[in-house]
């Protein structure tokens, strides 16, 4: 009688099953938990911006005229490109400013029009800020459960 040593089909097919059911759970979790990393930097930015902004507003009784470049006229130097956001204001009224973070597709996006643009998150300012300014997440290509896993941390 042979003394056979090792594993069987049978033992080997359910291993790898095992292990599929593993990934298949662990995956969407893990990316989404990279996702929510990500977004945390956006909103770290955005805040700093958003600062700045309501003090622009105390010293100029305006949001007209702000510049938030790295050349413009708040008292930081923001970050408005990174790897994964593309930082933008839309156009200043003399009481609202709104400041959006979109998540880039790819790399080399530039813009937040850019095809497949996964999310932006918007930071609307209002008569110099005061209180806390209005935050959403708005969905992109990425769908809805990328802006319910953010949510909770713009509120």
């Amino acid at each position: 009688m042979k003394n056979n040593k090792g594993f069987t089909l049978i033992e080997l097919l359910v291993v790898v099953l095992i292990i599929g059911i593993l990934a298949a759970i662990a995956l969407p979790q893990y990316t989404k938990t990279v996702e929510k990393s990500r977004a945390s930097e956006a909103v770290l930015n955005l805040k700093a911006i958003s600062d700045a902004a309501q003090r622009y507003y105390l010293l100029n009784g305006t949001y007209v005229g702000i510049d938030i470049t790295t050349t413009g006229n708040l008292d930081i130097e923001p970050t408005l490109n990174t790897s994964n956001f593309i930082i933008s204001a839309g156009t200043p009224s003399a009481t609202a400013l709104a400041i959006t973070a979109c998540r880039k597709a790819a790399s080399g996006d530039t813009t937040c029009t850019a095809p497949g643009t996964k999310y932006s998150i918007v930071y609307n300012l209002l008569s110099g800020g005061w209180g806390s300014p209005a935050r959403n997440c708005n969905n992109g290509s990425g769908g809805s459960t990328l802006c319910a896993s953010i949510q909770p941390m713009l509120n």
